[in-house]
């Protein structure tokens, strides 16, 4: 336990006035408290006590007890020696600016203590030949987002939306718009810029009217310091680059002027006489499909060449396939119930119909012999081949758009009458 002194008694000789009362501002401590304010009476009981005696323990004869010493991991002290108050507590933050000088210090670089290293000078910083380098270098990455810029609205306005380059090219033109001036900025920002070290301190949040000015005076010797002043090809390439990359904004809107595409999305790729063909360009003819079995098939265009003679282009690209698959089945005799209009459409049991689900677009694949079923796997919608492909479960509402079909000759499979006779894929053109 510490000594208890009662408040109207005289304090000790070394507390600074033994006749002051505990409580006046003269009666306080020597010594420093907290973060560094004096310490009164209640400081000095509650920080001598067993806080100081937990850290160097004496016994009963006054000598320090075992393990108080460095051992211990505090200082060696010797019995009867006062090291001052114990302060407890979070030591203030770098940068908290309530600290008072005394705590505040810079310790030289290289030292055990740390500190802050000077940074060495940059080749842009002594050499006026690196730069000029640099300014190129940047230059160089600006007309590269340039380049990309104009890349971009090129593509967007000329190239073919349904070839397999364009949205890569697109999107390479943007990258290259974006890249290359964030690339600029970053080496800017590296080899131009000055470097420095600085800690910033806590501040008001309203600022005085000097901070004002001194701002301001900084921002001056800023924008002085990225040398747009001096430098008139890393300025103007600067503004061209952040100009035209502007005109991005402009692109979306401009593209609500496109044509819209009008009937285009009612007709697809079939044409009268156009054969029946695989993706791999064989062309189907009669008793190449077994009875119950099922193909998809693709439109080969009839072309007439210069000496009259017709060949047939296959039709297999990307834009052909969303709209103009087919699934070509084989029904066995006599059991095919065609819809009226319909009984010369399909050929030796052969009926085609769209592979596009009148539902969301997935193709139908899945056939189901005993059943004469097709299956859509999205949705399990189920259209029966029979009733000319009528949705008879799942969210599907209307058949399958049927080709009419024909042999020639040889036996080759044709389209009779040219296209569908409906628009293929979802149900939304019922609501169009």
């Amino acid at each position: 336990m510490s000594d208890q002194t009662d408040p109207d008694e005289p304090g000790p000789a070394g507390a600074g006035g033994g006749d002051q009362p505990a409580g006046s501002s003269s009666g306080r401590m020597d010594y420093l408290g907290y973060q560094g304010e004096p310490a009164d009476k209640a400081d000095q009981d509650s920080m001598s006590s067993i806080f100081k005696r937990a850290k160097h323990p004496v016994d009963t004869s006054g000598a320090p007890a075992g393990g108080s010493g460095v051992s211990a991991g505090g200082p060696d002290v010797e019995a009867g020696t006062d090291d001052g108050p114990e302060a407890l507590g979070t030591p203030p933050h770098q940068t908290d600016s309530s600290r008072i000088p005394e705590t505040t210090s810079m310790r030289p670089a290289g030292g055990h203590g740390g500190g802050v290293t000077p940074r060495a000078p940059r080749a842009e910083d002594v050499d006026r030949r690196a730069e000029r380098r640099a300014e190129r270098l940047i230059a160089f990455w600006f007309m590269i987002s340039v380049v990309g810029t104009v890349g971009f609205v090129i593509t967007n306005f000329v190239g073919d939306k349904h070839k397999q380059y364009y949205t890569p090219c697109l999107g390479s033109a943007l990258g290259m718009a974006v890249g290359g001036l964030g690339i600029g900025m970053i080496l800017w920002a590296k080899r131009l810029m000055p470097h420095e070290q600085a800690v910033q301190e806590r501040h008001e949040f309203t600022s005085s009217k000097e901070e004002i000015a001194t701002t301001e005076a900084e921002l001056t010797a800023g924008f002085a310091d990225t040398g747009l002043a001096r430098l008139p090809l890393l300025r103007r390439t600067l503004l061209g680059a952040g100009t035209v990359l502007g005109g991005l904004v402009v692109v979306p809107l401009l593209n609500l002027t496109n044509a819209k595409p009008g009937k285009r999305l009612d007709h697809t790729s079939w044409v009268k006489g156009a054969r029946l063909v695989t993706e791999d360009g064989r062309f189907i003819k009669l008793g190449d499909v077994s009875i119950g079995g099922i193909e998809t098939v693709f439109p080969a265009l009839p072309v007439t060449g210069a000496d009259g003679s017709v060949s047939y282009e296959p039709k297999t690209d990307v834009q052909t396939k969303a709209d103009s698959t087919t699934i070509l089945i084989r029904l066995p005799p006599g059991i095919d119930r065609p819809r009226k209009g319909r009984e010369d459409w399909s050929i030796d049991g052969h009926v085609a119909y769209s592979k596009i689900c009148s539902h969301a677009g997935c193709p139908v694949s899945l056939y189901e012999q005993q059943t004469h079923h097709l299956l859509c796997p999205c949705h399990q919608s189920v259209f029966d081949v029979l009733d000319g492909c009528r949705a008879i479960f799942g969210p599907a509402s209307r058949s399958l758009p049927q080709l009419a079909i024909a042999a020639d000759a040889n036996g080759f499979l044709y389209a009779r009458n040219g296209d569908y006779d409906e628009p293929v894929g979802a149900a939304f053109w019922e609501r169009s």
